[in-house]
């Protein structure tokens, strides 16, 4: 097994255990969040439990398992939100929507009691959004009042082109994606008010607040934590 499928896996382990006497569980989107959800299906974790997806990726995952998934209008708060992330510093801030489907995950994030986020350690960043852009989704009809608003703002943009069609990308909630480089110097939480606050922004993939325990797989097999506010 490659070191980052160690890794991956470690963190992964280590997450289940918060699975035990929660009831109502969120489940983000991409293969780490899969990852987790075969591995508790194998041990018979996910048995009774009420499962809510953030995209119909995850949906169709549980869906092979024999599971279904509760409708997101039915929920009020969630027991536990499990997902990933593109990339993590050291205080446990996140970029992610590298799946497009940062809005749904930090709604579900946003809502949940407690938060835990599991990556492999070819993730942990010195500082966000160097290697990546961040993530925006946008109201289809504002996408080029939003371009032409972050070139005000000194960023630079571009939406996201799908694989396999022309044109943008679009998320399970009907956004267009949009990849975003911020300007140098400016803060992140700074910059992500800036664009929460143009008309048209559905949400940001900056979550600089929403981990309460983020589990960090080393390729040696074993695992460390960044903890947040909540446990």
């Amino acid at each position: 097994m490659e070191e980052a499928q160690v890794a991956r896996l470690a963190a992964v382990t280590e997450a289940l255990k918060f699975l035990e006497g929660r009831e109502l569980i969120g489940l983000g989107t991409g293969n780490t969040t899969e990852l987790f959800i075969k591995k508790a299906h194998e041990r018979g974790l996910l048995r009774g439990k009420s499962l809510v997806t953030t995209s119909a990726r995850t949906a169709t995952v549980l869906a092979e398992l024999g599971y279904m998934d509760v409708n997101v209008l039915s929920v009020e708060e969630l027991d536990l939100y499990v997902d990933s992330a593109d990339e993590v510093d050291l205080e446990g801030r996140m970029l992610k929507g590298g799946g497009a489907a940062l809005t749904m995950e930090k709604l579900l994030a946003k809502h949940s009691r407690l938060r835990v986020f599991v990556v492999d350690e070819s993730k942990l960043v010195s500082k966000l959004c160097v290697k990546h852009p961040i993530p925006v989704e946008v109201l289809p009809n504002a996408l080029r009042m939003i371009l032409n608003d972050l070139r005000k703002l000194g960023a630079r943009a571009s939406p996201r082109e799908c694989n396999g069609k022309k044109g943008p990308v679009v998320s399970d909630v009907g956004g267009f994606i949009i990849d975003v480089i911020p300007p140098d110097n400016m803060e992140l939480s700074e910059f992500t008010k800036k664009l929460k606050s143009l008309t048209g922004v559905i949400e940001v993939g900056l979550f600089l607040d929403e981990a309460d325990i983020v589990i960090v797989g080393l390729k040696d097999g074993s695992v460390r934590y960044i903890r947040r506010t909540r446990e």
